[in-house]
């Protein structure tokens, strides 16, 4: 009986936190500025069932020991996948709530903008590095 209250509280928090997950995505409208930007907006329901089905297999993953001998090649490009994901979401985040544009007016940046927002990427970028590449930031 503990076990079966376990396993529903587990799985009632999983909802909960996923609901949440998607509701934060559509509240910022990330899947139609994405899908603005590119000029894609009649593909708007595949980004969609993309993001639920990838949340999905992630959940199941986790949950279930599988192992996939993937080659290296298909493994970069799905950090890459999930870098240019998380970025984007950032993105999207920061656009919803002005930060940028409140960030200028307050440092008086006139000129040079694309270089600042640059700089926050490569920032990110050097920081995901540091925390898989160097001994000591990750541990298994």
């Amino acid at each position: 009986m503990k076990t079966l209250g376990l396993i529903f509280i587990g799985l009632a928090s999983g909802i909960a936190i996923a609901g949440g997950v998607f509701a934060f995505i559509a509240a910022i409208g990330l899947v139609p500025r994405m899908a603005q930007r590119t000029r894609t907006e009649g593909y708007i329901r595949i980004y969609e069932d993309a993001i639920l089905l990838g949340g999905l297999c992630g959940c199941i993953f986790m949950l279930v020991d599988i192992r996939l001998h993937i080659p290296l090649l298909f493994i970069g490009l799905y950090a890459l996948l999930c870098g240019i994901f998380v970025g984007v979401l950032a993105s999207a985040l920061a656009e919803v709530l002005n930060v940028m544009p409140i960030l200028m007016r307050r440092m008086r940046l006139r000129r040079g903008i694309i270089w600042f927002t640059v700089s926050f990427a490569i920032g990110k970028l050097v920081g995901a590095l540091a925390y898989f590449v160097l001994d000591g930031f990750y541990r298994m």
